[in-house]
């Protein structure tokens, strides 16, 4: 079955980019939020999925890969599930070690519902784009999505440079670095979904703008000293304030 597999380099030069140093801000995890909690939910079900993929010998393949004239016929899922099917191990693992390097830090400082919510709004992005851009191709694998997580990675960084300051510039240029590589290895194969992967970095991003946090110092009434503030549009979804000094 043809597939437009996903980038073998997806942003998995970034293992580690967005833990800062002591002292460089704050860390994943000191919002009140687990680290990995939605991120390893993803990873069991990519995998469990494709252990279907292979016991239905390939009939989910076929039920959930992008194909436009199925789209269009009204099978609106596609746009969604074909960021949860891959085309073979390889493509699983890359995939499942780029999501387990960029996962954990998003998913940290915003919280699992938002991190969710950014994840699969990046998923459909990537597959609109795929719909849009690339209308002859059948398209699967989480890739776009897994681009997208880059995306508010960047954007969270982006936003947040005030408090973490160098840490910031290394970590977007790591991500700047790496977007690079993915785009000449796409450019090199007529089997990767570029359109994917670009719908997915900008829905991502877009998705971190108006969905992730975002971070002030303040004081808080009856508390002493200073206090990082999330001032995300979503109340019900902000993480936890934290305090950055005593006095």
């Amino acid at each position: 079955m043809p597939a437009a597999a996903g980038g073998r380099l997806a942003a998995a030069g970034t293992a580690g980019a967005g833990m800062p140093p002591a002292g460089g801000g704050p860390q994943a995890g000191e919002f009140g939020h687990p680290g990995r909690r939605a991120t390893d939910v993803l990873l069991v079900s990519n995998a469990l999925l494709f252990g279907l993929q292979l016991l239905t010998k390939q009939a989910l393949t076929v039920w959930g890969v992008k194909v436009n004239a199925l789209v269009v016929a009204g099978q609106w899922w596609r746009l969604l599930t074909p960021a949860f099917l891959h085309g073979n191990l390889m493509h699983l693992a890359v995939n499942c070690y780029s999501l387990n390097n960029l996962g954990p830090p998003v998913e940290g400082a915003a919280g699992p519902p938002r991190f969710l919510l950014m994840y699969l709004s990046a998923a459909v992005a990537g597959n609109v784009a795929s719909f849009l851009g690339a209308p002859k191709s059948v398209s699967l694998g989480a890739s776009g999505a897994v681009f997208g997580i880059g995306g508010a990675l960047a954007m969270y960084f982006y936003r947040n440079r005030d408090i973490y300051g160098k840490t910031s510039d290394r970590v977007l240029r790591q991500l700047w670095q790496t977007l690079v590589l993915n785009v000449v290895y796409g450019l090199s194969s007529t089997r990767i979904d570029n359109w994917g992967h670009m719908g997915g970095l900008v829905g991502g991003a877009l998705a971190g703008l108006l969905l992730g946090p975002r971070f002030q110092a303040t004081t808080l009434p009856g508390k002493r000293g200073k206090w990082l503030v999330d001032v995300a549009p979503l109340p019900w979804l902000r993480s936890q304030p934290r305090q950055i000094s005593g006095r």
